[in-house]
């Protein structure tokens, strides 16, 4: 597994958890959500994701922006 997938993954399991929280009335699943748009945009404007460089570390793949990993 790529590091981007393996990333993309993440948030696709803490989106769930998040909306699973809010649908059972923990209303603090929502900032979750506010977290992940805050990170998101952050690597946007800056061009580093922590993230991103945490995945890199975990499975020692560089992955370049046209999405070849070597």
């Amino acid at each position: 597994m790529t590091p981007i997938r393996a990333q993309r993954f993440m948030m696709a399991i803490m989106l769930i958890v998040s909306l699973i929280l809010i649908h059972t009335g923990h209303q603090w699943g929502e900032y979750i959500i506010w977290f992940m748009i805050f990170m998101l945009l952050l690597s946007a404007i800056t061009g580093f994701c922590p993230s991103d460089a945490i995945f890199q570390k975990i499975f020692g793949k560089n992955c370049s922006d046209e999405g070849s990993c070597s």
